[in-house]
């Protein structure tokens, strides 16, 4: 009798385990910040401006503005001028691609503004973004620019053939953006929302690097050699709790290639011999291998449980709604996240006053 259970229950477990695999997981949303919908970034590289600009319109409705919808391709248009630039004052050595970091759309944000999706929403192929052949030409253009460039560099005049490209693909910049019965410059639209760029920061973790201190992180997309502040694992984990369970969403950017981040199944997991062994340690191990490398941005905004009732971080990406069994959202494992984050960007206010002292904010 003792051993038909044995054998039943295995045979149950086994049984069990295969439908599970053929089921929906369910997961329970805890917490669920303001946000807009999931919208996809098509077939282009700019999950840094979908990413960032979803933060952004989250932060205009966590200042008690209504929902607006801002425009992602906007700060794609500058922000292929600033590469560029950089691109030759570097003499050439230097990243130029479709990547990038939310450093870039608040360096966009700070010297150009904003604008509503309404007034600059780029350019469709066949229903989808696609910026396969704009960023062919961008980065012809820059190149031939830096083999003819002698003498000093005028980012107006050097770059101004960039201007009928841009337009071609992206389409013709707003000069006043409507917004009810007002019009606003792109700089004055960001003032109405009242964003300032001096009140968000970027948070990484690496060992390799002083902790608290400030530091170039060594990713590719950090093309414009940019600053993050550093902070042990436990504490970094801390901010984006702190943050979420205090009304503000995170701009994460993290690693989306490893086997168990099935967006599909609107899940990312560690293997079971990781689970609950994440440490600083591990981090840089997979920082220095290149098991943990710098795939993609997306936005956190909420908290959720799995079906084991692990903690999850509730996570929108921008693959359109369409995209998994999640309406195009994702459920990232503390463990996943405490692995796999390469930097996040937070309002100065989302981090506990303990650790903000630590850092000199």
């Amino acid at each position: 009798m003792k051993l038909f259970s044995l054998l039943f229950l295995s045979v149950f477990a086994l049984t069990s385990a295969v439908v599970g695999q053929d089921e929906k997981e369910a997961f329970t949303i805890v917490k669920k910040l303001e946000h807009t919908p999931v919208i996809s970034q098509g077939r282009t590289g700019t999950c840094w401006s979908f990413a960032t600009t979803s933060f952004l319109e989250s932060e205009i409705m966590r200042k008690g503005f209504p929902e607006t919808k801002l425009s992602e391709m906007y700060f794609v248009h500058y922000n292929y001028v600033n590469k560029a630039f950089q691109y030759l004052l570097y003499h050439g050595n230097n990243n130029f691609g479709e990547g990038s970091l939310s450093h870039d759309v608040m360096k966009v944000l700070q010297e150009e503004g904003i604008a509503t999706h309404e007034s600059f929403p780029g350019i469709l192929t066949d229903g989808k973004y696609n910026h396969r052949e704009l960023v062919a030409k961008l980065k012809k253009e820059a190149v031939d620019i830096n083999k003819k460039k002698s003498g000093q560099i005028d980012a107006s005049s050097d770059l101004e053939s960039y201007r009928p490209i841009l337009k071609e693909h992206l389409g013709k910049l707003p000069k006043k953006i409507e917004m009810g019965e007002d019009k606003y410059s792109p700089s004055k639209l960001c003032d109405h929302f009242e964003l300032d760029v001096n009140d968000y920061v970027e948070l990484s973790s690496f060992s390799h690097h002083p902790f608290y201190k400030q530091f170039v992180l060594e990713v590719p997309d950090n093309w414009a050699h940019a600053q993050y502040y550093n902070l042990p694992i436990d504490e970094l984990m801390e901010v984006m709790y702190y943050s979420i369970n205090n009304g503000y969403t995170v701009a994460w950017d993290g690693d989306t290639s490893e086997e168990l981040f099935i967006h599909k199944k609107g899940k990312a997991d560690v293997p079971k011999k990781q689970r609950d062994k994440v440490d600083q340690k591990l981090r840089q191990t997979t920082f220095y291998d290149r098991t943990t490398t710098d795939d993609h941005l997306m936005h956190l905004v909420g908290l959720s449980k799995d079906s084991e009732q692990r903690d999850c971080f509730y996570t929108k990406n921008s693959w359109g709604s369409d995209s998994n069994d999640c309406g195009g959202y994702l459920h990232m494992t503390d463990d996943y996240v405490r692995l796999k984050t390469i930097a996040i960007m937070v309002h100065k206010d989302a981090i506990p006053k303990i650790i903000k002292n630590k850092l000199g904010l």
